[in-house]
């Protein structure tokens, strides 16, 4: 019998990824201190200085990515038999995270009254890092953090994460869902 933990990779190309470090760098209009649950600033739960950006954008490279991405979702939806519609969400987040900061607290992303639409999360890391990623306790797994790879997996209870913080490198990740409309 196979066993799915449903997390799966797939991977974006390095040089979309050095574009998000840099938009991040270069964003004054939509940057600000990280945010959890319904927009509340707690540095214990999650440290990190965040950036917006919507799939509206027209940036060519923005663009591309949103191409690659709904590729994998589209492999991830055909390998589990998922059938309906689904979207990524209006906005979408580049974090950063300075050395020892990190998204300390076990949660998913459809935890509040307000996320009930979110079927799918996905993650991508911008930069590789020696020691630091994402853990999944009830999987049993934790991802490293390597700059291009593209994670995919369920928004819900059974898949609560928490990062791996660094205390000796930064880290860049582009992070969303998905949901049905």
């Amino acid at each position: 019998m196979t066993t799915f933990n449903f997390i799966e990779q797939y991977t974006i190309p390095h040089n979309i990824c050095d574009f998000f470090i840099k938009y991040h760098q270069n964003n004054k209009e939509y940057k600000r201190q990280g945010l959890v649950g319904e927009g509340v600033l707690n540095k214990d739960i999650k440290n990190s200085l965040d950036v917006y950006f919507f799939n509206e954008n027209i940036d060519p490279t923005i663009q591309n990515f949103f191409l690659l991405l709904s590729k994998s979702v589209i492999s991830y939806m055909a390998k589990y038999s998922i059938k309906h519609a689904l979207y990524t969400e209006k906005t979408n987040t580049i974090q950063y995270y300075k050395k020892g900061e990190g998204y300390r607290a076990r949660h998913y992303e459809r935890s509040d009254l307000q996320s009930t639409q979110r079927q799918l999360v996905y993650m991508l890391y911008c930069n590789t890092l020696k020691k630091g990623g994402t853990s999944f306790p009830f999987q049993n797994k934790t991802l490293q953090a390597h700059k291009g790879k593209l994670f995919i997996w369920p928004s819900d209870f059974t898949h609560p994460h928490q990062g791996v913080i660094s205390n000796d490198e930064e880290k860049y990740i582009v992070t969303g869902v998905f949901e049905i409309r």
